[in-house]
């Protein structure tokens, strides 16, 4: 009996063998697909053409103008604050607490920067108040006030710094500016140093009431460049980048630009400064030297309307002024710095047996008479009415 043996070639795959690649070569394929797809889907590109970049071309020859006139008038900006160093309740050491600030200019390579007095204000009145100015590279400079204009809103400060650092500004004249002109404002509004803003001149000898000491300034420059907080102190430069006039104020209902800007010519920025500096005043109007109290300010100190309407309220007395010499009193904070107690200062209520109502109202009667001349104030003190002679100054304040 036999048997039978079958063979199988030895050089043939299986078919295990065959389906294992199989699956490995579909799954590549598979995942290659899977890819694509996703890719495409997240890109999602079609077919593009790159942009070319269209060649600038030369600035047009205003905008050049007013880079130039940045350039040169930027390094002669500075940043001014008042602080005050109040006492830590929680370490030791002295808190900083910013009081205000605003915009100065480098008059010249001695140091002396000019500003708006109402700037350094904080600085006048309190006591333990840092004054700094700002340069353009960063450095900061401890200040102090040499003296100031009330009249004109200017200030003069003195830091000590080398002519290197200082780069005084070009000056200019106002008694040629006309309606229209092209001007540019350069300032620190709400905190943003050295922005610049342009505009044009949209009047001339404009008269504006303060919102702080209800004081009337006049013969202003008004522009519709953007002048906002902070901005106050700063140059307005006209076209050639010369100094023309000092921003001051604004009228707006909600304290930001509104297009009705105002600054203090030039001619009497550098008259302040001559009196400041030299004692030289051309002046011939008679100078009281007080600060008067506004409504806003009243209304925090809760004082009635009806008070407040029967005549100015003296808010501060300027040293070496006439009111000073005089002896009247300045309103003074009792108990709270911010003054919901408060001793209210002299309420004048006649010149020379001349009722007066308003702050402007006095203001004009000062200023009719010359420096020299004497005067007899009517004044509410304590709530008792007396009468005060007063010899009037040139308007000069030095501290």
């Amino acid at each position: 009996m036999s048997s039978v043996t079958d063979e199988v070639p030895r050089n043939r795959p299986s078919g295990t063998a065959a389906n294992g690649w199989l699956v490995i070569v579909l799954g590549i394929l598979v995942c290659v697909l899977i890819f694509r797809t996703i890719s495409d889907t997240i890109t999602n590109r079609p077919n593009y053409t790159p942009r070319t970049v269209t060649p600038r071309g030369d600035l047009a020859a205003n905008e050049q103008s007013t880079i130039d006139v940045f350039q040169l008038a930027a390094p002669s900006v500075v940043y001014v604050r008042t602080r005050n160093d109040q006492q830590s309740q929680f370490r030791n050491g002295l808190i900083p607490d910013e009081l205000s600030s605003g915009t100065g200019i480098v008059w010249d390579e001695s140091g002396h920067i000019v500003t708006n007095l109402h700037v350094v204000r904080s600085n006048l009145l309190l006591e333990q108040t840092n004054l700094t100015v700002q340069l353009i590279d960063g450095t900061e400079l401890d200040a102090t006030v040499i003296g100031g204009v009330w009249e004109h809103d200017i200030a003069v400060l003195r830091v000590e710094a080398s002519a290197s650092q200082l780069h005084p500004i070009t000056l200019g004249t106002s008694n040629d500016l006309q309606v229209g002109q092209r001007v540019m404002a350069i300032g620190n509004p709400f905190g943003f140093d050295h922005t610049l803003s342009t505009g044009v001149i949209g009047g001339l000898n404009r008269s504006v009431a303060t919102d702080i000491e209800d004081e009337v300034l006049s013969g202003l420059i008004q522009t519709d460049a953007a002048i906002n907080p902070g901005n106050s102190g700063g140059p307005l430069l006209d076209s050639a980048g010369r100094l023309i006039g000092v921003n001051t104020a604004i009228v707006s209902p909600s304290r930001a630009s509104a297009g009705l800007g105002f600054a203090v010519p030039v001619d009497a920025v550098m008259e302040s400064v001559a009196i400041v500096l030299e004692g030289v005043s051309k002046s011939t109007a008679g100078h009281l030297g007080v600060g008067l109290l506004g409504w806003q300010e009243a209304q925090q100190f809760r004082i009635p309307r009806e008070i407040f309407e029967r005549g100015p309220i003296v808010r501060n007395v300027f040293p070496t002024t006439a009111a000073d010499d005089a002896g009247l009193r300045q309103t003074r904070p009792a108990g709270n710095i911010y003054g919901r107690f408060i001793e209210l200062g002299d309420q004048i209520i006649a010149v020379d047996g001349e009722p007066v109502r308003t702050g402007e109202e006095l203001r004009e009667i000062i200023r009719s008479r010359r420096p020299g001349d004497q005067v007899s104030l009517t004044l509410i003190r304590d709530e008792r009415q007396l009468t005060v002679s007063v010899v009037l100054k040139t308007p000069t304040l030095i501290y």
